[in-house]
Order: C-alpha cells, then structure tokens, then sequence
C-alpha cells in the first residue's frame, strides 16, 4: 500500500489518480485478505490446497480488483469513480460481515 502511490508516480498519474489509487487500496486491501483466509480455512489439512485456494478465492476477488483499478482509471479519464467506490465500500461491508462467520464455519469442520 506504500509502494503504490510511489509506482503511480513512474507511471505518471495525476495527483487525483494518486489518491484514488490510495483510497481503493484501503478498501480493496482488506476484502483481498478476507478471502484469502477464507480460501485457506476450507482447503486446511488438504494436499494439493494451493490450486484449490486459487479456484476458490480468485473468483470472488475479480470484482474487487476490476472495480478498484476501474475506480483509478476513471479517475484518470476525468470522470467520477464514486460508482466504483461505492461498489468497493459494498463489497468491503460484505466481506467483513459474512468471510468471518464462513471461516469460523470452515475451521470448525476441519477441526472434527
């Protein structure tokens, strides 16, 4: 989260780009991290759990990285991104509402 504003400035984005770029990351960075634990708490104690994390968990990521990069890109345009962080907000209170319970549900049954 600290090295991207600094790549931004490599690739020449505006200030507003900038904190855009910003302000997605502090959304998208916990719903990232929500759902990798989940991913890991349903493959836990499975052999070849790395590629069924991946199927798991990278198609409940894509939005949350296509309305982030979406939020930058529109921003950079010259165009609102209140739309995509709205979706991003939503997305965040999803997330922190419903990954805790179904990892919490998950571990329970690896437990047994």
């Amino acid at each position: 989260m600290i090295a991207a504003p600094l790549f931004g400035l490599l690739f020449d984005l505006s200030p507003a780009a900038l904190r855009s770029l910003a302000l997605t990351l502090l959304l998208g960075t916990p719903i990232l991290s929500l759902l990798g634990s989940l991913g890991a708490a349903l493959t836990l104690g499975l052999r070849s759990a790395g590629v069924l994390v991946i199927l798991i968990v990278l198609p409940l990521a894509i939005p949350a990285l296509i309305f982030g990069t979406g939020a930058v890109a529109a921003v950079d345009a010259g165009l609102s991104a209140n739309a995509h962080l709205s979706l991003l907000g939503a997305l965040l209170i999803v997330t922190a509402l419903g990954v805790p319970v179904a990892t919490a549900a998950a571990l329970r049954i690896s437990v047994e």
